[in-house]
């Protein structure tokens, strides 16, 4: 029993991974084709929680919430909504796979903030981790040190790490705001419709507005967005963490910048070099030295990411 438990959690740690890293094959051919930002997103979300309501209530989760948990949703939820804005933005000017490398360093900053502004002890094992990781990203971002920088990688580059760095506050703020204890589809879910209802109040300001969709193909991509890598990365990542546990599912989770890129190279004609590929192994072992470091701790499920 225990060797089917531990199978099924590591299959399901394993899709959660790969789906999530589907991100830019659901997103990136819809805002080629015209569909601004904002409004993927609102697609994203609107799907997204039908799916994970009907996750919910297969389960039977309860949807109750009190009103003091939803003025810490509401915060949750804006710092999801500039996650995602600053994730999708990115991959308008870096490779998408690029873009899911650099932001896949949250945990680092994770621990930085940590350290910072918590007094955790930054440890030797920490500070190599933080070195490592920021030698990747700078040769995963491609910046020659010996010369200047183009102004589109450098957008690029920073609209990837201030999503990282967002979603980092997000997971520090979950235990802090005292909602770690909510089942993690419910958090996700009302952190998506607060943020959808956000989005729902912004983006008719915004030069495009709200944006109908165009066709079946486009309706279908989105539709495939708030599934694929939003409910089934979602309800999977709760699989795993209910058989393995958060380190071994955190571990796993390491896949989703090489996913990410194979995706990019093979279905959105993007290029890799050599160098990217050392990149990407330096920050993959950055992740990992910080999540075996955190090995006792829960890991937070993925929402705007």
């Amino acid at each position: 029993m225990k060797t089917k438990q531990r199978t099924r959690g590591f299959a399901a740690a394993f899709v959660s991974a790969c789906t999530f890293a589907l991100l830019p094959l659901f997103s990136v051919p819809v805002m080629n084709a015209g569909m601004e930002t904002p409004s993927v997103l609102i697609y994203r979300f609107l799907f997204g929680s039908i799916f994970i309501l009907a996750g919910m209530l297969y389960l039977h989760i309860d949807l109750k919430i009190t009103l003091s948990d939803l003025w810490r949703l509401v915060v949750l939820a804006v710092l999801n909504d500039f996650t995602a804005l600053t994730q999708f933005y990115s991959f308008q000017h870096i490779d998408s796979g690029a873009a899911i490398t650099i932001f896949s360093v949250y945990p680092v900053f994770t621990c930085l903030i940590m350290v910072l502004f918590f007094h955790e002890r930054l440890t030797l094992r920490t500070a190599i981790a933080i070195v490592l990781a920021v030698v990747g990203v700078g040769v995963v971002s491609g910046i020659d040190l010996g010369g200047g920088t183009e102004a589109d990688l450098l957008e690029g580059m920073s609209l990837a790490l201030a999503a990282g760095l967002s979603y980092s506050l997000y997971m520090v703020l979950v235990p802090v705001l005292g909602v770690d204890d909510m089942h993690s589809l419910k958090l996700t879910f009302y952190v998506f419709v607060l943020g959808l209802g956000f989005l729902l109040i912004f983006t008719p300001f915004t030069p495009a507005g709200i944006q109908p969709v165009g066709d079946w193909q486009v309706a279908a991509t989105l539709l495939l967005l708030g599934l694929v890598p939003t409910a089934i990365s979602n309800l999977t990542l709760i699989v795993g963490l209910r058989n393995i546990g958060s380190t071994l599912t955190s571990i796993l989770g390491d896949l989703e910048p090489p996913v990410a890129m194979t995706v990019g190279v093979l279905a959105l004609g993007e290029k890799v070099t050599a160098v990217q590929v050392v990149g990407l192994v330096l920050i993959v072992l950055a992740v990992s030295i910080i999540i075996l470091k955190k090995s006792g701790k829960a890991a937070t499920v993925r929402t705007g990411k």
